[in-house]
C-alpha cells in the first residue's frame, strides 16, 4: 500500500534553507513587555520561554528597525540592543524553536512629521533611506544569531501603506498599479537578500483584504505577492484588515473560525513558497484540517498559545487544552491594559511573577473550602490543586459555571463554554472534590473544620428605585437567561451596558423586539472595541431601538416615562421590562461566616469582591490561589 503523504501539523517544513520541526508557529504581537527604551526584559524572556517550551516551531517577535523605542516591542535600531535579542535566541534555540524578528516600525518613524510618513508625501530619498534601514535591521538580526525576519506589510503600517490604494496615490515608480505599489517592499526584500545572503529567510506579512472601501482587495494582493516572491520572499503570512477595519485584525468570537481562509488559499494557489494561515485558528482539529486540505502550509496560532503556552505539545499528548475563546478581554484591551494578557490564562505576561509554588508538607493539612463554582471559584480551586492542596469546591446549583452559564446564551458567545469545560477537566485530573447542589453555610464550615473559605458567590442584579419597576412583567437579566417568559413581545431593556445589549440581542434571537434605554451617551462602553463593533452592528441589523442620554422615571406598562435633555416624555407599546442596570457583589455568605466564626480565614474573590469582567474574576481567583 502506498504510504500517505497527508500533511499534518508535525510534518517538518522548509522556509528557504531553514527547517521548522513542525507547522505551528507563534505570530508577531506587540506585547508591551519591553522597557521604555526598547530593551528586552525578564518579563519578555519568560513569556517567550514558556511558548518555546510549549512546542511551537517558530516564534516571531516584533522589533523596531527605526523610530523612537518604546515598550511595545524590543528595539532593533542599534547594536546596543543585540544582547537582549541574543538572550531570546538562546532561549528559543534551547527548545529547538526558531526565532524570527518582525521588522515593525515605530508609529512615528524617526520623529518625522506624520504627514510626511504617508506614501504620497514621502521623498524618494527618504524611501531609499527606509529601504536601507530595514535591511540593516535584518543584518542586526543575523548578527544576533537569530534565524530570519518577517517584514510587516499588513495592517496599514509603513510598508503596508505603500501597497494600499487607500493610502498610495503616487504616480511615479512607487504607485499607480499593484506592481508599482509593490516596488518599495520589493526593494526591501532584495536589499535584505543582498546583504544577509540568499539563505537568510524572509517572511512577508500582508493583509489579504483591507476590508474597507477604497482599500486593497484579494485580487491585487495576489498580484503583489507574485511580485514579492520574485524579489526573494521565502513565505507569506496572510492576515487581514487595517486600522479602519481593526475589528477583523484579531477577530473575536463574533467572527467564524478561520474566517480569512478562502483568501489565504487564493494566495497559496498563486505562489510557490509556503503560505502561513492566521486569524481565529484556535483548535488542533482546525489546524489539522487546514493543513490536510492544503489550504495553507503553516498555521499561526497566536491567541491560542496565549491561552495555553503548551498548546502544541498538548496536540501530541492529548492533555486538555486551555482554549482561547475569542473574548479579546486581555489581548486587545489596550485602553485599560496596554500589555498583552489573557482571560483564560492569568499567567500570560506574568510568567516571571505569578508562579504556582508547590506547598510544603507542613502546609498541606490546611483545609480549604471554595464556595461558588463560577470562574473565580473554579480558578482558585484549580490553582490550589496545582500547588498540592486538596480544596473542596461547593456549588449550590446543579452545574458549575456561575454566570458563564448565562454568558454563553446570547448569539456568538458559545465559545465561552470553554472557560468552564477546561477547568472541569482539570479539576477531575487533580481529583478535586466537587459538591453540586451544596449551599455553603457557617454551620457547614464548622462541620468540615475548615481553616480557609474562599467566597466566590458572584454578584446580584442591582435594581434601581424606579416607581413601577417591581410589577409582574419586570425581570432581571438572570431571570430572563434562566427561563425567558417572552416570545413575540416588545421588551424594554433598562440599561445599555454590555449585559443590557446582550440581553436585547438574546431577546430578539428568541422572537421578540427590543428597545434599549441607557442613561449615558453610548451603549456597551465597557466592551473592548473589536467586540463592540460587531455587537453594535448586529443590534442595528436586528432593528433594536436604542435611546441614549435617557433616564427612566417611572414604569406603568405598556408605558415608560423617561427624561431626556430635561424633557419628560412617554415611550409606549411595551409588554415587559428587563432590568440591566448593573450588578452588585454578593457578600452575604462572607459576612455570615465572619460573624459566626471569626477564627476562620475568609477570602472574597471575583464578582463577590468587585464586579468586573470574566478576566478580572479568573485573575482574582488565580492570584489568591497562588498566595494563600
Amino acid at each position: 500500500m502506498e504510504k500517505s503523504t497527508r500533511i499534518n501539523p508535525f510534518t517538518p517544513i522548509q522556509l528557504g534553507h531553514l527547517t521548522l520541526k513542525n507547522r505551528v508557529i507563534f505570530p508577531a504581537m506587540c506585547n508591551y513587555y519591553s522597557d521604555e527604551e526598547g530593551f528586552v526584559t525578564r518579563q519578555l524572556e519568560a513569556f517567550v520561554q514558556a511558548r518555546a517550551k510549549g512546542g511551537t516551531s517558530l516564534f516571531i517577535l516584533p522589533g523596531s528597525p527605526h523610530g523612537k523605542p518604546s515598550a511595545a516591542r524590543p528595539a532593533l535600531s542599534d547594536e546596543k540592543y543585540l544582547d537582549g535579542w541574543r538572550r531570546l535566541g538562546d532561549i528559543c534555540h534551547a527548545e529547538d524553536c526558531k526565532l524570527f524578528v518582525q521588522l515593525h516600525p515605530a508609529k512615528h518613524q524617526a520623529g518625522r512629521d506624520p504627514n510626511l510618513m504617508l506614501p504620497d508625501h514621502m521623498l524618494v530619498e527618504v524611501i531609499e533611506e527606509l529601504v536601507e534601514s530595514y535591511a540593516q535591521g535584518a543584518l542586526r538580526v543575523k548578527k544576533a544569531n537569530l534565524d530570519g525576519v518577517e517584514i510587516h506589510g499588513a495592517h496599514a503600517h509603513e510598508v503596508a501603506q505603500f501597497m494600499s490604494p487607500y493610502y498610495n496615490h503616487r504616480e511615479d515608480s512607487y504607485g499607480g498599479s499593484p506592481e508599482k505599489r509593490a516596488f518599495f517592499p520589493s526593494q526591501i526584500v532584495s536589499r535584505i537578500k543582498e546583504i544577509c545572503g540568499d539563505d537568510f529567510p524572509v517572511i512577508f506579512k500582508i493583509s489579504s483584504s483591507e476590508m474597507i472601501s477604497g482599500g486593497r482587495e484579494i485580487d491585487e494582493t495576489v498580484q503583489i505577492c507574485q511580485v514579492l516572491e520574485k524579489a526573494g520572499v521565502d513565505a507569506f503570512d496572510v492576515s487581514v484588515a487595517m486600522p479602519e477595519s481593526e475589528a477583523y485584525i484579531s477577530g473575536p468570537m463574533d467572527l467564524p473560525d478561520a474566517f480569512n481562509l478562502s483568501h489565504i488559499y487564493q494566495v497559496k494557489q498563486s505562489v510557490h513558497v509556503p503560505v502561513i494561515a492566521i486569524n481565529r485558528i484556535n483548535t488542533p482539529e482546525l489546524a489539522e484540517k487546514i493543513l490536510a486540505e492544503e489550504k495553507a502550509d503553516i498555521v499561526a496560532i497566536g491567541r491560542g498559545q496565549l491561552a495555553d503556552p503548551d498548546f502544541v505539545n498538548k496536540m501530541i499528548s492529548g492533555e486538555p487544552i486551555n482554549y482561547c475563546v475569542g473574548c479579546n478581554q486581555g489581548c486587545r484591551a489596550s485602553i485599560t491594559k496596554k500589555s498583552i494578557f489573557c482571560m483564560q490564562n492569568p499567567v500570560t505576561g506574568r510568567e516571571s511573577t505569578l508562579t504556582y509554588q508547590p506547598v510544603s508538607d507542613q502546609e498541606k493539612p490546611k483545609k480549604i473550602l471554595v464556595a461558588g463554582g463560577g470562574p473565580s471559584g473554579l480558578e482558585a480551586a484549580l490553582v490550589l490543586a496545582k500547588r498540592g492542596y486538596q480544596p473542596i469546591l461547593c456549588e449550590r446549583s446543579d452545574k458549575l459555571g456561575g454566570l458563564i452559564n448565562y454568558a454563553v446564551l446570547p448569539p456568538h458567545k458559545a465559545s465561552m463554554t470553554r472557560v468552564v469545560d477546561y477547568r472541569k477537566k482539570m479539576l477531575e485530573k487533580y481529583g478535586v472534590e466537587v459538591r453540586l447542589g451544596c449551599t455553603v453555610t457557617p454551620e457547614l464550615v464548622d462541620i468540615e473544620q475548615v481553616e480557609h473559605v474562599i467566597v466566590a458567590t458572584g454578584s446580584l442584579s442591582q435594581i434601581p428605585p424606579i416607581p413601577g419597576i417591581h410589577q409582574s412583567n419586570s425581570y432581571t437579566i438572570d431571570e430572563i437567561f434562566n427561563n425567558s417568559p417572552f416570545t413575540g413581545k416588545h421588551i424594554a431593556v433598562i440599561g445599555g451596558g454590555l449585559n443590557g445589549c446582550e440581553v436585547a440581542e438574546y431577546l430578539v434571537a428568541n422572537g421578540n423586539t427590543a428597545t434599549v434605554i441607557e442613561m449615558e451617551e453610548s451603549v456597551a462602553t465597557g466592551l473592548n472595541k473589536n467586540r463592540r463593533y460587531f455587537l453594535i452592528k448586529r443590534l442595528k441589523e436586528a432593528k433594536v431601538e436604542i435611546h441614549v442620554n435617557t433616564k427612566v422615571k417611572s414604569i406603568a406598562l405598556p408605558d415608560i416615562q423617561v427624561e431626556t435633555e430635561n424633557q419628560i416624555q412617554t415611550l409606549s407599546g411595551f409588554d415587559g421590562v428587563v432590568v440591566a442596570t448593573g450588578r452588585k457583589p454578593n457578600q452575604q455568605l462572607a459576612e455570615a461566616i465572619e460573624k459566626h466564626n471569626p477564627k476562620v480565614n475568609v477570602h472574597v474573590v471575583g464578582d463577590a469582591k468587585t464586579v468586573g469582567m470574566a478576566l478580572d474574576a479568573i485573575w482574582d481567583g488565580a492570584t489568591l490561589g497562588a498566595n494563600i
